[in-house]
């Protein structure tokens, strides 16, 4: 179960390099900031910001290949060996087809790694970029929590509430039941799952982030346990001039439940917004 697209949504679509059908979505008018969702994440897990965001900002959303519908490559199957690089491939194919020369990223998880080599690989394209909840890979040396990656992936028989607490404050979680549903419903094959998960695991962009020339904000919550704080801030000593917020007691899914990290983003935004 998804959310509906908001009102003045309009979806569209995009060829990836090797031809494969890419949906993304427009809603607002003015400087283009482009949200990038974790994981297997359908784009509807951005409602709430992209509602929000798109009162003064035009924003941008895809979905990734394979998810909620969207084709996954081809023969009809995502790569096995996809990766993280590969993906910000697919969103300069949807900044193209938007005729968006640069764009804000926003990057959450996965999605925030995704926009790390975006800026790496095409540093024309990114006016500005926002790092929430992510890292720069395995390679940074921080150690993971593997009870925390054995929740997300089911373990515990499935245990949906402890899989929710690692990204939600429990009263929001309470408050917003409708979201965090959308949140956590997959709609990927198998196949989809297990090469977008390697791509994440596989990601290792720590050594290219000296070339990163976009001015850079990581957000990242005290308390998210499967991307520890010490990655965060690992990878903002490797962006040159990148700066830190720390957001006290937040976890995994700051970007939806924490009144703080909006704030952040949003201020960073406007001052980076295209005159």
């Amino acid at each position: 179960m998804t959310a509906a697209p908001p009102p003045d949504a309009a979806d569209r679509t995009a060829t990836a390099d090797d031809g494969t059908p890419l949906r993304w979505r427009e809603e607002g008018a003015g400087s283009p900031v482009l949200l990038l969702q974790g994981q297997a994440t359908a784009m509807a897990g951005w409602d709430r910001v992209a509602a929000d965001l798109a009162t003064e900002f035009r924003v941008l959303r895809t979905e990734q290949r394979g998810v909620a519908g969207t084709a996954p490559g081809p023969g009809g199957r995502v790569p096995d060996d996809l990766t993280t690089r590969d993906l910000a491939r697919d969103v300069r194919a949807v900044l193209d087809a938007a005729g968006v020369d640069r764009a804000q990223v926003v990057g959450h998880s996965m999605g925030g790694k995704i926009a790390q080599w975006l800026a790496v690989d095409a540093p024309d394209r990114v006016a500005s970029l926002v790092l929430l909840a992510t890292s720069a890979g395995a390679g940074d040396g921080v150690p993971r929590d593997a009870e925390a990656h054995r929740l997300l992936l089911g373990g515990r028989g499935g245990d949906a509430a402890a899989r929710t607490r690692l990204f939600f404050d429990d009263a929001w979680a309470a408050a917003h039941p409708d979201e965090v549903r959308a949140f956590f419903a997959l709609d990927a094959g198998r196949p989809t799952l297990r090469a977008l998960y390697r791509a994440s695991t596989e990601h290792a962009a720590l050594p290219a982030l000296g070339a990163v020339v976009a001015p850079t904000v990581v957000v990242h919550g005290t308390d998210d346990r499967l991307a520890a704080l010490a990655s965060a801030e690992r990878l903002a000593a490797a962006v040159p001039g990148a700066r830190l917020i720390a957001v006290a007691g937040a976890r995994h899914g700051l970007h939806l439940d924490s009144a703080e990290a909006a704030a952040a983003v949003r201020a960073f935004l406007r001052e980076h917004a295209a005159g």
